[in-house]
């Protein structure tokens, strides 16, 4: 049985101010809702506290809170979708597209930023890999691992996104 170190509120606080930046950016690279994200970041942080090999020597922490994270922020789009859906059939709107309609508009009735504009336009696992390789500044094959497709894949798709949405980023892998 794993015991709990003697100075866990300090590890904690220390260990939060060191991933909360990240852990934030691979939320909301995922949800694209600040609010929400602040709230999904402290649920990652108390899940943390609460795992029983999480001060385990040879833990990895970043990998473990990546990985939380990006199951907290789709966790919280299914529940989204769920939602709208329920809000567009208690409106009365039955087709899926004026379902759609509605979502588009409480989406552009926040003031967007633009690089928020531009991952909106990605689908879910375009904006994990993006956000996963430069938010939690994870490798090609940490990214494949955690997504569970091919290095080659995630290489071909950062490509192709880079170049679908004019971005240049520095890469130090081939």
């Amino acid at each position: 049985m794993t015991t709990k170190p003697h100075n866990l509120p300090q590890m904690f606080a220390e260990m939060q101010r060191r991933y909360q930046g990240l852990v934030y950016s691979v939320i909301y690279g995922i949800s694209l809702d600040a609010a929400e994200t602040w709230d999904l970041t402290q649920e990652v942080f108390v899940k943390a506290y609460e795992c029983a090999d999480f001060w385990n020597d040879g833990f990895n922490q970043k990998a473990w809170l990546v990985t939380v994270a990006r199951n907290e922020a789709l966790k919280y789009r299914r529940s989204l979708r769920s939602r709208l859906r329920y809000l567009a059939r208690f409106c009365g709107l039955e087709g899926a597209s004026e379902a759609r309609e509605l979502e588009n508009r409480l989406i552009r009735a926040e003031d967007v930023a633009r690089l928020r504009e531009l991952l909106a336009k990605l689908d879910d696992d375009e904006r994990q890999i993006i956000t996963l390789r430069f938010s939690a500044e994870m490798s090609y094959q940490q990214i494949a691992d955690e997504m569970q497709i091919k290095v080659g894949t995630v290489m071909s798709r950062l490509s192709r996104l880079k170049e679908r949405l004019g971005l240049e980023f520095e890469e130090e892998e081939p």
